[in-house]
C-alpha cells in the first residue's frame, strides 16, 4: 500500500469522453507539483459513451489515476463517491471539461501548508473562448459561462462575505465533509453553492486565492442569448430550493434562516419588491440604449420569476396567492403606523394602487383601452399613420457590387452608439450654421471605423465611402415597411480615398 498522497483530485464525468484527453493531460502530464504528492480519481457518473475505453490507456500508463463507476446519475453522487474513495487529507475538485494550470496542485499544497487552519480554498476559472464573444457578453454575463474572477487580491469568504466559489476550482480539507456532509443530490444544479451555504453557516471560512487558476472552455452555445435566458430561469428555481433570497440580508451577509414572519405564495414580500425594481431597471436600460444592461436586468427578472414559481410550488393556486396577499396587507394595516403614514393613509394608497393596477389588468385581459389606465387612445387618434424622419448612416462596401450596409451595430460605431449618433446628426443638420460640418463628422466616423476594423475590434466589411441619408417612413399599421424607408435623400458623402489623400 503506497503512502497517502497530499492531495486527491476528484473529477466526476458524464458522457464527455472526447474532452477527457485534454483534462487528463493537464492533470497527469503537464502538472508541475513540486514536492506535493497527489493522485486523481475519475468518477464515471453512469456514462453511456466511450468513457471506459478512453480512460483505460491512461490507467495503464499512470498508477496515480483511479477509475470509479457511480451508477446513480447526478454530479453530487459522482463527487461524493470520489470523496469517499479519497486517501489524501485534502480533496480538490475540477470539472471534466476544464484544464487546471500547470502549477495548480503545487499552489493547493502551498496554501494549506502556509495556513494550517485553512479548510477550503478556491480560485479563478478563466475563459478559453471558442470564438469572439458577442458585444453584449461582458463580465456582467459571466455566471452562465461558469467563469469566475474576483480580481488579483486574496480574501476570505464566510457568512459575512458569502462569495460563491466554484467546484471547477476548489480544494477542501477532508475533515470538513465529516463535519457537514457531502454534496446534496437534491440539487442537480448549484450543489456547490448549497454546500458552501452549509459550510459558512457551520462557522467555516474559505480563502479565495487568485494564484489558483483553472481554464474553462466557452463553447458557442453558451454565448447565445437563448442559453443565458434558460440558465437564469433554472438558476432561479435552484436558488428557491435553498431559499437563497431569504438567507441573504440587505447587506449581503447570511442571516438566520428561521421561518419568515410573512410570505406571499412561499416567498418573502421583498422578493416581489425586488422584481418590480428590476423591471424598472430594465426599462431604464432600454431608454438609455444600454443593450447589455437591459439584457442583464431581463435575465434577473427571469431568475426572480423562476424563484417565485419554485417557491409557490406546482400546486399553488390563485386563491392561495390572493389569500397570502390579503393576510400580508392585513398585518400591515393592523400596525399603528406604517412607516411615516397613518393606517388610514396607507389604506388609501393601497386602494388607489388597486384601482389603477386592476383597471390596467382589465384592459390587458379584455383588449380594451380606457384612459387614463391606458393612454394609447390619445396617440392613436392623433397619429393614425405614424410618420418618422431620421438620419441614418450607410457604408458603401469595397466589394464589386458596392452595396450599401446600414451601420447599426454599436461595436462598429464605438465610442458612439446608433441611438445617440442619430440624435446628434439630427441636431447638427437642423442647425443651419453647423450643417456644413456634417462631412467633417462623417470623416471622423469613417476613420474610427477603419482603424477599429484593421485592429480587429469588429468584423464589419471594408468601406470605400460613408453616406448620411435623411430617411422618411410612412409606417403602415402592421409596421411591415419598417426596414424600407418610403423616401430618402443623400445629405453628405465621404470617400475613403479622399480621407487617405488628405492624411498624406
Amino acid at each position: 500500500m503506497q503512502p497517502a498522497p497530499d492531495v486527491t483530485i476528484v473529477v466526476s464525468t458524464h458522457n464527455r469522453a472526447p474532452r477527457l484527453s485534454r483534462l487528463l493531460t493537464a492533470l497527469l502530464v503537464d502538472q508541475q507539483p513540486g514536492d506535493v504528492t497527489y493522485d486523481v480519481i475519475l468518477v464515471d457518473n453512469n456514462s453511456t459513451d466511450d468513457t471506459v475505453e478512453m480512460v483505460e490507456p491512461w490507467r495503464r500508463s499512470f498508477s496515480s489515476l483511479q477509475y470509479i463507476f457511480e451508477p446513480r446519475q447526478g454530479v453530487s453522487f459522482g463527487r461524493n463517491a470520489g470523496v469517499a474513495a479519497a486517501r489524501a487529507g485534502i480533496v480538490a475538485f475540477t470539472d471534466d471539461d476544464n484544464e487546471p494550470a500547470p502549477g495548480w496542485v503545487r499552489t493547493i499544497g502551498r496554501l494549506f501548508r502556509e495556513n494550517p487552519r485553512l479548510e477550503l480554498c478556491g480560485g479563478k476559472v478563466i475563459p478559453r473562448w471558442s470564438e469572439a464573444a458577442p458585444g453584449w457578453l461582458d463580465r456582467r454575463h459571466w455566471s452562465p459561462l461558469a467563469i469566475l474572477d474576483y480580481g488579483a487580491e486574496p480574501f476570505w469568504t464566510s457568512t459575512k462575505r458569502p462569495v460563491c466559489l466554484l467546484t471547477a476550482n476548489l480544494a477542501v480539507r477532508g475533515s470538513v465533509f465529516d463535519r457537514i456532509g457531502g454534496f446534496s443530490p437534491r440539487f442537480p444544479r448549484c450543489q456547490d453553492h448549497e454546500w458552501l451555504l452549509r459550510f459558512w453557516e457551520a462557522g467555516g471560512r474559505g480563502l479565495y486565492s487568485p494564484d489558483l487558476i483553472v481554464v474553462g472552455p466557452v463553447p458557442h452555445e453558451r454565448m447565445t442569448r437563448r442559453y443565458h435566458r434558460a440558465w437564469h430561469r433554472q438558476h432561479g428555481r435552484a436558488a428557491a430550493r435553498m431559499r437563497l433570497q431569504e438567507r441573504v440580508g440587505a447587506n449581503g451577509q447570511l442571516v438566520d434562516t428561521g421561518a419568515e414572519a410573512s410570505s406571499i405564495a412561499g416567498a418573502a414580500p421583498f422578493v416581489y419588491r425586488e422584481l418590480v425594481q428590476t423591471v424598472a431597471s430594465w426599462l431604464r436600460a432600454c431608454a438609455q440604449c444600454d443593450r447589455s444592461g437591459a439584457f442583464e436586468s431581463a435575465n434577473h427578472v427571469r431568475y426572480l420569476l423562476g424563484y417565485l414559481s419554485e417557491r409557490a410550488g406546482a400546486d399553488a393556486s390563485v386563491g392561495r396567492w390572493v389569500g397570502d396577499v390579503t393576510r400580508w396587507l392585513a398585518r400591515r394595516l393592523r400596525a399603528k403606523r406604517v412607516g411615516a403614514l397613518t393606517v388610514g393613509r396607507t389604506g388609501f394608497v393601497y386602494a388607489l394602487m388597486a384601482v389603477f393596477f386592476g383597471a390596467s389588468a382589465y384592459d390587458i385581459a379584455t383588449g380594451t383601452e380606457h384612459w387614463p389606465f391606458s393612454p394609447y387612445p390619445m396617440f392613436s387618434i392623433v397619429d393614425e399613420r405614424p410618420i418618422v424622419d431620421a438620419i441614418r448612416l450607410l457604408g458603401v462596401t469595397t466589394d464589386p457590387s458596392a452595396r450599401e450596409v446600414q451601420l447599426l451595430d454599436s461595436r462598429v460605431l464605438e465610442p458612439f452608439d446608433q441611438c445617440r449618433l442619430s440624435t446628434a446628426l439630427a441636431r447638427l443638420y437642423s442647425d443651419p450654421v453647423r450643417r456644413s460640418s456634417l462631412p467633417s463628422l462623417l470623416r471622423d466616423i469613417l476613420i474610427r471605423y477603419e482603424r477599429r476594423r484593421i485592429d480587429g475590434e469588429h468584423d464589419g466589411p471594408g468601406l470605400q465611402a460613408i453616406r448620411a441619408y435623411l430617411m422618411h417612413w410612412e409606417v403602415t399599421a402592421d409596421a411591415a415597411n419598417r426596414d424600407i424607408p418610403t423616401a430618402r435623400r443623400l445629405l453628405a458623402e465621404v470617400k475613403t480615398a479622399d480621407v487617405l489623400k488628405a492624411s498624406r
